[in-house]
Order: structure tokens, then C-alpha cells, then sequence
């Protein structure tokens, strides 16, 4: 079985990101959630967790993360995910009521990663800021370490500037640490979740029909349409999901490259820039895999189905 933590700011799309890895326990034991200040604040996102474990019944353990980025103050996206950070739904009440078992995720990962009796995988949806300090402050915890799949950066265009990416441009120092820290990472970058991997507002609309996690699902995704769509966007990307799917089901994915990426640590336009070397004589030891191209039709069924699997 595999072990995963989730790494992540819940945020909307991470929502639903969450919602389809716990939607297949047969292909991912999650064993762990820890928040990262991002989408909103550290304690919004935390407490979105929160919510969204007690409404899935789940009793996976939460561990609230950092609540800045290693350098410079935290930039959010509440105009994307709404005050709460996951706006559109009313959560039960006694969603706060779900345990926090640690307030420091760094040291949780590492216990939980060094206690295990395999290779752990991280899935990290957030800025990469607990990730970068789990391998600064535990170096030996890389060794159990399986596997890093991102959602972040880009090959090609940004989304909060025109080079850069949300969660590597809110801390690209920690993006750079863990680019460089050698691990496995298959990254689902702009290129991929806004060009190839979106659903339409008719995809949306349906979802309301796959029962009560559907409802829930398709609430929280019309209040982020709606944010996508003021910015003139038609497709509604659903980046966070594509992390997990990487995971879960990597035969989605069509095409893929390997690179070494750098990311830009300006203090300009270009800081959070993530640039593949594509250099004909580029080192041949290249750590990331860039997912390129999504079979979109069965991308958007396999959500549809995990968003249906909670209602058996």
C-alpha cells in the first residue's frame, strides 16, 4: 500500500483534491494532512481541513504547518477561494471539533515518515515551504522519501504574474529547495491544469448530481467558476487534482518530459519563475517529471467517479 502525506492550503481545488485521494484507499494509504499558510491564512486553511475531513468521515490526522514562507511576508488568493478559503458550502458545526494532533507539521512529517515501515509519498498542493523545511531541519528523512508530486510552477505561462506560478511565486525559496533536493518529483505545473486539465461549467453543473459529496463538490466549484471566470476564463482548471491523480492514476497522463528546473529568487516579475533546462548538454541526472498532456476525457470521469464513491 501506498503511504501518503498531503501537503496543502484548502483552497477550493485542493478541496476536491483531497476528496478524490480519499475516494481510493486501495491506491493510497493517506496517513497524514498538514496545512500550509497559501490559498488564505494558516488557520483558515486548517480549519478547512477540518471541515472537509469531518464532512468526508474521515480520521486522518491533521497537522497544522507554517504559517509564512521562508523569506518574504504570505500573498493569498482569497479573491479566488472567498473569505474562508472555501466558500460556496456550509460545513457541519461540528467541523472544528476534529482534532489538530500537532502544531508543527515539519516534525510530524518526520516522525511519521521515519516511523514508517516504507517509503512515505508527499503530495503538496501548497507553497513548498513545510516540504523545504522538513529536508532542511530532518536531511535523513529524504532517504524515506519516495516520491514528491507537485502541483506548482510552470514549462510555460504564469497565472499571478505573467512568469510565475501561485504557490512557487508565494515562496520559490522553498520551491527551490525541494527542486533541487534530488527526490523524485513529478510536477503537474500551469501548463498542464490550465491548458489540459479543466472542467466546463456544464462539468460543473453536473456534479451536483453525484449525491451529497457531489452537492458539496459543485458548490464550492460554482463560487470558484465564478472567481475564474470575472479573470475571462471559459475552462475551469482544477489544478490541485492533478497532483493526486499523478499518484493515483498516472495513465491519465499522455505526455511528459524530464527536466532540471531552476526557479527565480528576483525580487521582480519573474520571482517564483520555474524554467526547465532544456539545454542540448543539460545535466543527465534530472529529477522532475513535467506532466505535459492529460487524457481529459478520462480526467474528468475519474473525478466525477471519486466524487461518487463517497456517497456508497
Amino acid at each position: 500500500m501506498t503511504k501518503v502525506i498531503m501537503d496543502c492550503d484548502p483552497g477550493i481545488d485542493d478541496a476536491i483534491a483531497l476528496t478524490v485521494l480519499l475516494a481510493h484507499p486501495e491506491a493510497a494509504d493517506l496517513i497524514g494532512v498538514t496545512t500550509i499558510g497559501g490559498n488564505v491564512q494558516l488557520y483558515k486553511v486548517t480549519k478547512n481541513a477540518q471541515k472537509l475531513l469531518t464532512f468526508l468521515g474521515s480520521n486522518t490526522k491533521i497537522a497544522m504547518g507554517q504559517s509564512d514562507p521562508l523569506v518574504k511576508e504570505i500573498e493569498t488568493a482569497g479573491e479566488i477561494h472567498g473569505k474562508t478559503g472555501m466558500d460556496g458550502y456550509q460545513f457541519p458545526e461540528n467541523s472544528l471539533e476534529y482534532p489538530i494532533v500537532s502544531d508543527n507539521a515539519i516534525t510530524f512529517m518526520n516522525e511519521e515518515i521515519t516511523n514508517s515501515d516504507e517509503k512515505v509519498n508527499i503530495v503538496a498542493t501548497g507553497p513548498l515551504t513545510n516540504v523545504a523545511l522538513l529536508l532542511k531541519t530532518f536531511p535523513k528523512v529524504a532517504e524515506k522519501i519516495e516520491h514528491i508530486y507537485v502541483m506548482g510552477g510552470s514549462i510555460e505561462q504564469g497565472n499571478i504574474t505573467l512568469a510565475s506560478e501561485f504557490n512557487a511565486y508565494v515562496d520559490p525559496e522553498a520551491a527551490k529547495i525541494v527542486f533541487d533536493s534530488g527526490l523524485p518529483i513529478t510536477l503537474s505545473g500551469l501548463n498542464l491544469t490550465e491548458n489540459k486539465a479543466y472542467l466546463t461549467m456544464d462539468e460543473i453543473s453536473q456534479i451536483k448530481n453525484l449525491g451529497k459529496t457531489g452537492e458539496m463538490a459543485s458548490a464550492i466549484l460554482d463560487f470558484y467558476a465564478s472567481a475564474e471566470r470575472e479573470k475571462g476564463m471559459t475552462k475551469i482548471p482544477v489544478h490541485d487534482a492533478c497532483a493526486v491523480l499523478s499518484l493515483v492514476a498516472p495513465e491519465l497522463f499522455t505526455k511528459s518530459e524530464k527536466f532540471n528546473i531552476e526557479v527565480s529568487l528576483t525580487n521582480d516579475q519573474f520571482r517564483g519563475m520555474t524554467y526547465p533546462d532544456r539545454r542540448v548538454y543539460a545535466p543527465d541526472d534530472k529529477n522532475i517529471e513535467v506532466l505535459e498532456d492529460v487524457n481529459r476525457e478520462k480526467f474528468v470521469q475519474y473525478i466525477f467517479d471519486s466524487i461518487q464513491s463517497h456517497n456508497k
